[in-house]
């Protein structure tokens, strides 16, 4: 995602462009709507697995916590090489705009959707039938960590834009973060854990 200029403005992005490169439905951002939309499926995943598949406790614990440790790397898979991604076609032009390279844009706009339900429910459905297809009813717990790992991502990133909190760990996330919008958007992919650029040698290095 190499251009010139890292952002165009910290205020909001202008009516003109909204309707131009955004798709309707993704803007006037409420921070809330994961919650109110993944916790109930979080419960539900971990309700099918004890009641209805019969799933042991320890299993259970094992689904949701691999999800987590895939989480990680998801998330910077995702960032790095799908919404950091060129496309050509108008259509994905205009939907990697909406979810990501508009908020580079405007990276201080905190009506921009990001990777809202209309993406990610229908990503979250398919990623429960892959895995399904790969583990059976395991995937219940598995699909249930993913869940609270989006809620945790998708709020700690608002929040990373909006609120500065005096909390250690969130000021060396949000110091991540922030130079990967105003020093170099090709480094500092990851977001809930900075071990992945480490790993892959994209992390922004400290100047002496």
């Amino acid at each position: 995602m190499n251009k010139e200029k890292l952002f165009l403005s910290n205020k909001n992005m202008p009516e003109e462009i909204i309707g131009k490169k955004v798709f309707p439905g993704f803007y006037i951002y409420n921070p809330h709507i994961p919650f109110y939309l993944y916790t109930p499926i979080t419960i539900g995943m971990i309700l099918l697995s004890i009641f209805y598949v019969q799933i042991v406790w320890w299993k259970i614990l094992i689904g949701f916590l691999s999800a987590v440790a895939f989480w990680t790397i998801f998330e910077y898979m995702m960032h790095r090489f799908f919404f950091h991604w060129e496309p050509k076609g108008k259509f994905w032009k205009k939907l990697l705009y909406t979810i990501h390279h508009g908020h580079h844009d405007y990276p201080n706009d905190s009506r921009l959707m990001l990777v809202g339900p209309i993406v990610s429910l229908p990503a979250f459905l398919i990623i429960w039938a892959l895995v399904y297809l790969v583990v059976g009813h395991h995937a219940h717990s598995f699909m249930a960590g993913m869940a609270s790992c989006y809620m945790f991502y998708d709020w700690l990133h608002y929040a990373s834009h909006n609120y500065n909190f005096k909390n250690s760990f969130f000021q060396k996330l949000k110091i991540h973060h922030m130079r990967h919008h105003y020093e170099n958007n090709d480094k500092n992919f990851a977001f809930t854990t900075l071990i992945w650029d480490i790993i892959m040698k994209t992390r922004i290095k400290n100047k002496k």
